[in-house]
């Protein structure tokens, strides 16, 4: 309840900003579509920007912002002149509207130097108004210093800073990942103002539509969460109940050890011997005898009552998953937004940022409507952000270089959403420039030291490519205060790589360049291994766990000052969990032969081996943020409350794995890995498999090359040297049984390895390509990425390398 009138003066101002943030982005998104329009169609969105900000200077008044009210009142002046036609539309008077509502922003956000700037875009508007009834060309930047240049970004809870000057979407601290509030406030979406569209001023909502804050959606996410622990606590406690259940086996054991003497001690208590016991121990003896039968049979009845109550428990609690799984779904359906909500009003920032750089670009979306969990859309938009700035200052010409190379004046930046494979959405950043030179890409990464200069020829062209997302590499020469500092691209693998998406880029040189953000369309409820170490608990996402092994302490050893372990015939660097944590209990000890637990991890290419006390289990966990006094603690990202009640901190694997090798500030060379030079021919059919298959084999370090089909690779055999062929089965021409059967029959081939990758899954197909001579039959419904290479790593293993070279 709103208890004083400076309170509710308070709330009217919080209701005014939310309503304001709406209608300046119909306004913005209104004179974009303006300037697109063609004059058949610009009446009627005239008239709905009229309308629109009619509403807005109405508000304004309603709330005494004087300021805000006069900006409105001016913008509307221009709107009326242009419905009656006194004067007509040109970029100079749509560059000062766009100021204008920029300003409306900075006033929003109670910044100190609006009311001076505010009274400058009105004389501006007037200005304008009066040269264009003249009949003459208003020029907006005959207001350079005065309109907008100065206009620090908003602070306004509500505004989506879109609008404002571009400095603090660049910033690379981790304040950046806090989306504003304006995308997530549970309000309507908000399409662009077409005609006809549903952006027209008198649309109604449903009724079934209403307001809700976004506070009130984080807690109902977090009693969705609390719902979730409570289900682990009841799994827990059954897990108890079954446990007490198992020592009545043991009870049964030794009971049965002693049944016989029971009945013999019986047998001589009641039998003919009775006259012989004297009575002070025939009482007794009788007594010990009932109090036996009574406790076999107390502790039978108490066994069935206890495993009715487990069968009891456990139907509660498989109710409860289903209950909690649906109010979960419900919950987090409430939360999905169309991913347009943070894309639309990129369109005012596309434009004017373009322009700022002497460049023409429209930005065009594609499936804003596929929507997505809005916390996803919170941390998803500084990268966004970064990829569409990247394209503005790196990809795209300017409108004379684009006019010499046959392209149009304007380029397009597509922002294209499609639904992905499982619960997964793809963004794609599509732009018609210059594309990427890779031979630049290759020299800057030299100067960088991100490479060598001998490592440089060595890379193929996608893996010159993929440099550009190291974090210090940037094409750009000089440094502003938006580009050259290399931070962007690393910014979003990192922010992509934290969501649990991948990111993945093509780039053709002259026609333009195209990155592919994948994610889940749900923040999906974590699992996580627990261990222990120091005497604590901890908890590791299973996102980062690449396996759990127990591991023979003679695979440690130590280079030079460096720890090392053989695992899976790979080097990895190894972290010892206590040390890592500044905990001063030492841990396990690598000397000795009691195998040690560890947990290998991998991010971004690197792997390391986290030695820790103990692997309790693999659990679903619901991670608790942590208070403001432990954000800034390094190494951990939240808390879980377990099962047991114990509450544990999440560790933040990206950080141990980044600080493992952090010494010297070195990055592992790019394509340098332990399988250099093991060359692998690819065959499939499938375009996308063989990309597929491709793309993994070099991501880990090996050179491959592919062929379509059979009669192909048979033909590359006999033209190149490889150390292995990885082939599809059902292929034209020649299937992969029959180039197999040829491989093994010709004498040349005798040392090659062939694994063979298929959908065929029945057992007589398996047992024809072993007999053939295969080394490995896997089935591509059950393939996966790591057991995959495993498998080529366990078959190459004591191959010597190759390099490419003609056979004659």
């Amino acid at each position: 309840m709103i208890s004083s009138d400076e309170e509710f003066h308070e709330w009217l101002l919080a209701t005014f900003r939310e309503e304001a943030d709406e209608i300046l982005t119909d306004i913005s998104q209104g004179l974009i579509s303006l300037e697109k329009a063609k004059e058949e169609d610009q009446a009627e969105l005239i008239e709905q920007v009229f309308r629109k900000t009619h509403s807005l200077k109405g508000a304004a008044r309603a709330v005494n912002l004087k300021e805000i009210e006069s900006v409105c009142q001016n913008i509307e002046n221009v709107f009326s002149a242009l419905k009656r036609e006194e004067i007509s539309s040109d970029s100079g008077v749509y560059d000062l509207l766009h100021r204008s509502i920029t300003v409306i922003y900075s006033l929003l956000s109670s910044n100190p130097s609006s009311e001076f700037i505010s009274s400058e875009i009105v004389c501006a508007l007037r200005t304008s108004l009066i040269e264009k009834k003249k009949g003459a060309v208003f020029e907006s930047d005959a207001f350079p210093e005065m309109i907008g240049s100065n206009i620090p970004p908003s602070g306004c809870n509500n505004v989506l800073d879109i609008s404002s000057p571009y400095k603090s979407h660049f910033e690379p601290t981790k304040s950046e990942f806090s989306a504003p509030e304006s995308i997530v406030s549970g309000q309507e979406t908000r399409h662009e103002l077409q005609p006809g569209g549903r952006g027209t001023p008198g649309h109604t909502p449903g009724t079934d539509t209403v307001r809700i804050s976004s506070h009130k959606l984080d807690q109902l996410i977090g009693g969705s969460d609390d719902l979730l622990t409570t289900r682990l606590f009841i799994t827990q406690r059954l897990r108890e109940l079954e446990d007490m259940m198992s020592t009545f086996s043991l009870w049964k054991w030794n009971y049965s050890q002693i049944e016989g003497d029971l009945h013999q001690i019986r047998e001589f208590t009641y039998g003919i011997q009775k006259s012989s016991l004297p009575p002070d121990i025939l009482l007794p003896l009788e007594r010990l005898i009932d109090f036996f039968k009574f406790d076999h049979e107390f502790v039978v009845s108490l066994q069935h009552d206890l495993s009715l109550h487990i069968r009891a428990t456990d139907m509660d609690r498989s109710a409860l998953e289903v209950s909690t799984s649906e109010i979960s779904d419900l919950i987090h359906d409430a939360v999905l937004l169309p991913i347009s909500t943070i894309l639309s009003p990129f369109h005012k920032f596309v434009r004017d940022y373009s322009r700022e750089s002497g460049k023409l670009v429209d930005l065009k979306i594609e499936g804003g409507e596929i929507e997505m969990d809005r916390r996803i859309l919170e941390s998803l938009k500084p990268a966004l952000m970064h990829l569409i700035h990247n394209s503005i200052d790196h990809g795209f010409e300017t409108p004379d270089v684009r006019r010499a190379r046959g392209k149009p004046d304007n380029g397009l930046l597509l922002a294209r959403v499609t639904p992905h494979s499982g619960s997964k959405v793809s963004i794609e950043i599509i732009d018609d420039g210059a594309g990427i030179d890779r031979e630049m890409v290759r020299e800057i990464a030299v100067e960088k030291g991100v490479i060598t200069s001998k490592q440089a020829p060595q890379l193929t062209d996608e893996e010159a490519l993929w440099l550009i997302f190291r974090s210090g590499l940037s094409t750009c020469r000089e440094v502003s205060e938006l580009s050259g500092r290399g931070l962007g691209l690393a910014i979003v693998d990192d922010v992509v790589s934290r969501l649990g998406g991948d990111v993945m880029i093509s780039s053709e040189s002259l026609k333009g360049t195209s990155i592919t953000i994948v994610l889940p369309v749900r923040m999906a409820t974590l699992r996580g291994v627990v261990v222990r170490a120091g005497g604590q608990t901890y908890v590791l996402p299973l996102q980062q766990v690449k396996q759990v092994i127990r591991a023979d302490p003679s695979l440690f050893k130590y280079r030079g000052s460096r720890l090392v372990a053989r695992i899976d015939k790979e080097t990895v660097r190894v972290v010892l969990l206590t040390q890592a944590l500044g905990i001063p209990d030492p841990g396990p000890r690598l000397t000795g032969t009691a195998p040690v637990p560890i947990v290998t991890m991998e991010y971004g290419g690197r792997q390391i081996a986290c030695v820790v006390d103990e692997v309790i289990q693999v659990q679903e966990i619901v991670v608790r943020p942590l208070g403001s006094l432990l954000k800034s603690v390094k190494r951990i990202t939240g808390a879980v409350i377990l099962g047991d009640g114990t509450v544990a901190m999440v560790l933040d694997p990206i950080e141990l794995i980044q600080e493992a090798f952090i010494s010297g500030r070195q990055e592992r060379p790019v394509g340098k890995t332990e399988r250099e030079g093991r060359r692998i021919l690819v065959v499939e059919d499938s375009v996308t498999s063989r990309a597929l298959l491709k793309r993994i084999l070099e991501m880990a370090g090996y050179l491959v090359q592919t062929a379509c089909d059979g009669v192909d690779a048979f033909a590359k055999l006999k033209e190149y040297e490889f150390d292995m062929v990885v082939s599809d089965v059902d292929m034209p021409r020649m299937s992969g049984f029959t180039l197999t059967e040829k491989i093994r029959t010709d004498d040349r081939y005798a040392r090659l390895g062939v694994v063979l990758i298929t959908s065929l899954d029945s057992v007589e197909d398996r047992e024809h390509g072993r007999a053939i001579g295969a080394d490995a039959y896997l089935v591509k419904s059950n393939f996966e990425k790591d057991s995959f290479l495993t498998v080529i790593s366990d078959l190459l293993s004591g191959k010597p390398s190759s390099e490419m070279e003609k056979t004659g």
